[in-house]
């Protein structure tokens, strides 16, 4: 994810400070001056940048999510079957999320916020609900409500992650693999 790391803007910073500090202590736990503190500015520069607090997280989020849209066309390929799709996809998703563990987090503690952003939060994951849409369609993949494929497709990365923290299931060299196609059978109408 290009928020991880140094950065050298200072837009770059506040908001690597702010995934940083939201994983740490919730997206209502932080203030614009620990966010200041952590990207080593001046508590009026992040005004310079964003009207407030909300409008700096939403900017975060579409980042974060851009990227994941990014990584999902460069994967996808139209021409193979859509579980070898998911499974890749999945698969790289999960590497992602894995190499910054923040990002997970964040996204779940975004997404689930009470803002009243919901439809900003699906206009941004929209060619992935696109996808998964298509192949519920074509019954590909169960026919369920949009909202619960993507729960049964996005919790399991999100719970891989949390228990990778707390044992040694993600310092192993794990079959990603495995756990994509164990994800692929939950949703697969077949």
């Amino acid at each position: 994810m290009q928020v991880r790391g140094k950065v050298k803007d200072k837009k770059g910073a506040i908001l690597n400070a702010a995934l940083t500090l939201v994983t740490k202590y919730g997206l209502h736990g932080i203030s614009m001056k620990m966010i200041a503190e952590e990207a080593d500015i001046a508590a009026g520069t992040i005004y310079v940048h964003f009207k407030n607090k909300e409008e700096m997280l939403a900017s975060l989020f579409s980042n974060i999510t851009s990227e994941i849209n990014l990584l999902v066309e460069e994967l996808y390929r139209p021409n193979e079957l859509f579980k070898d799709n998911f499974i890749r996809i999945w698969s790289e998703v999960l590497k992602v999320y894995i190499n910054d563990q923040r990002v997970p987090d964040f996204i779940n503690q975004y997404a689930y916020s009470a803002s009243d952003n919901s439809d900003e939060k699906e206009r941004l994951l929209t060619p992935v609900y696109d996808l998964i849409e298509k192949a519920r369609k074509d019954g590909i993949v169960k026919h369920f409500p949009l909202t619960g494929l993507i729960a049964l497709i996005h919790g399991p990365l999100v719970s891989l992650v949390r228990m990778g923290r707390d044992t040694d299931l993600l310092t192993k060299d794990i079959d990603v693999t495995m756990y994509a196609e164990a994800c692929w059978n939950a949703i697969s109408a077949h």
